[in-house]
């Protein structure tokens, strides 16, 4: 069975200027007080903030304070995002690094954010630092069948 979709490595990308549409949006969404406002928050967001592309997905990674790295997933189209375990490891390999660990965090009703297709990782670039949950040792089989019950497909 070939890869229903080949991974392509992320390239950095140019965030896009602040528009007045935006703007526009922004004060009537979020209620800031004023255009300087919108204008301050976003450049302080922007000056945290990288963005980087492949064919399929558009992903910004923000350094935020203490060392967290909030990692925004979705995909170029803006469509929903059938989940690709190995293309969110992956993409938190590239954002994050290969030996650091992030979560995807699943929030009490009162914290969740749901308007639009994006997901979220929020991790640590130490690739000592553990989550205090998880698998401790490694386990990975491409073939299919090598154990009872289970199926996995190639690389």
């Amino acid at each position: 069975m070939k890869p229903r979709y080949r991974w392509q490595r992320l390239q950095q990308a140019q965030l896009k200027p602040i528009s007045e549409a935006l703007i526009a949006d922004l004060i009537k969404v979020k209620k800031y007080k004023s255009r300087e406002d919108v204008i301050a928050t976003l450049e302080r967001e922007a000056a945290a903030t990288t963005v980087w592309i492949n064919d399929t997905y558009q992903v910004q990674r923000r350094e935020m304070a203490g060392g967290l790295i909030h990692v925004n997933i979705r995909r170029r189209d803006g469509g929903p995002i059938m989940r690709d375990w190995r293309h969110f490891q992956q993409i938190k390999n590239e954002m994050i690094g290969k030996e650091c660990e992030a979560v995807e965090l699943y929030p009490a009703e009162s914290r969740k954010v749901d308007a639009s297709n994006k997901y979220h990782l929020w991790g640590y670039a130490d690739p000592t630092w553990r989550f205090p949950i998880g698998m401790n040792d490694r386990d990975v089989d491409y073939a299919d069948g090598n154990t009872p019950g289970t199926r996995q497909r190639p690389l």
